[in-house]
C-alpha cells in the first residue's frame, strides 16, 4: 500500500480553500488516491473524515505530524509529512514538481517506513504539484512549469500551453508561494528533488558536491551536465541562493524505478542525510 496517497487523501479532506493555512493531520494513514477533480464543497480545516477501508497502516513511532502547507490552483491540498528527531538537522525531500514525473513516489513511500538516522528531522512533500499529478501533465492547473516560476533569476519563458511556460511573473503560482513560505519556516539544510527521466545527477563545485558524489556512487546515476532547456526560476537554485546555508539538488530518475533501484535510492537519501547530520559537508 502506498503511504503517499493515503496522506494526500487525508489532506484533501482536511482543507481545500485557496486561502487556507497550514493544517495538522494526525489520523492513521489509509489507502486512497489523489482525486482527479478537486473537492467542490467547503470542509473543515481542522478535522477530516475518510470512508473506512479494509486496511489501516500504523504510523511510525517517530511520526511527528503532517501539514497542509497550501492549496493548488485547482483546489487540491499540498501536503508534507514529518518524522524523525524534532529539532534535529532538517532535510526535505520533494517527490513531484513536474506532475507527469512521478517515478520517485515509491522512494518517498519507503522513507515513511525505514529507520532514520539519529538527529535527522525529515520532512517529505509527495507533490508540490498535485494538479499536475492528478492530470498527468508537467505544469500546474494554470499550465505553468513550477520549476521555472521561482523568483531567483526568474525570466519570462514561453507562452501559456508551452512546456517551459514560467508564469506571469516570479512566484505567480500558489504552489510556488506555498513552498517559499514553508521552506523558509522549516529551514532545511538539504532539499532533494525528484525528476525524470534523464537518469543522472548534475555536477557541482559547491558544498554539496560530496553529497552528489555519494548519491551517484550508491545509485549508479552518472554525474553529467544537463542541457536543452532554459534553467531560470528553478526551485533547487532558489533554495541554494535564498535560504541560509542551504544545499539543494535534483535527482533525475529513469522512466521507472524498479524495486531494487528504489531501495538504492532510499539508501542514498539516508546516507547523504547522515553526512549532513554529522557535519561532514
Amino acid at each position: 500500500m502506498r503511504r503517499l496517497v493515503g496522506l494526500c487523501a487525508l489532506a484533501a479532506l482536511a482543507a481545500c480553500s485557496s486561502n487556507s493555512g497550514a493544517v495538522s493531520v494526525s489520523e492513521p494513514l489509509v489507502a486512497a488516491t489523489i482525486p482527479a477533480s478537486p473537492p467542490t464543497t467547503a470542509e473543515s480545516t481542522t478535522t477530516s473524515t475518510l470512508a473506512p477501508t479494509t486496511t489501516t497502516e500504523p504510523l511510525p513511532a517517530d511520526f511527528l505530524g503532517e501539514e497542509v502547507i497550501g492549496t493548488s490552483v485547482e483546489g487540491r491540498p499540498i501536503t508534507a509529512w514529518h518524522r524523525g528527531t524534532e529539532g534535529g538537522t532538517v532535510v526535505l525531500v520533494v517527490g513531484v514538481i513536474h506532475g507527469d514525473e512521478d517515478a520517485g513516489l515509491p522512494i518517498l513511500d519507503r522513507l515513511a517506513e525505514v529507520d532514520l538516522p539519529a538527529g535527522l528531522d525529515l520532512w517529505v512533500m509527495p507533490a508540490l504539484n498535485p494538479d499536475g499529478v492528478a492530470n498527468q501533465m508537467r505544469g500546474n492547473g494554470n499550465g505553468v512549469d513550477l520549476n521555472r516560476n521561482f523568483p531567483h533569476d526568474w525570466t519570462a519563458i514561453a507562452a501559456p500551453g508551452e512546456w517551459q511556460y514560467s508564469g506571469s511573473g516570479p512566484a505567480s503560482e500558489p504552489e510556488t508561494q506555498a513552498f517559499i513560505e514553508f521552506s523558509s519556516r522549516i529551514a532545511p539544510e538539504l532539499t532533494l528533488w525528484y525528476h525524470q527521466d534523464l537518469f543522472c545527477l548534475t555536477p557541482s563545485k559547491g558544498r554539496d558536491r560530496p553529497l552528489r558524489e555519494t548519491y551517484s556512487q550508491i545509485t549508479g546515476l552518472p554525474i553529467v551536465a544537463v542541457t536543452g532547456g532554459i534553467y531560470t526560476g528553478v526551485a533547487a537554485t532558489w533554495v541554494r541562493r535564498t535560504l541560509d546555508d542551504a544545499m539543494s539538488f535534483i535527482i533525475e530518475l529513469g522512466p521507472t524505478v524498479p524495486d531494487d533501484e528504489r531501495e538504492r535510492h532510499v539508501q542514498a537519501v539516508l546516507e547523504v542525510s547522515t553526512m549532513v547530520v554529522n557535519g561532514e559537508v
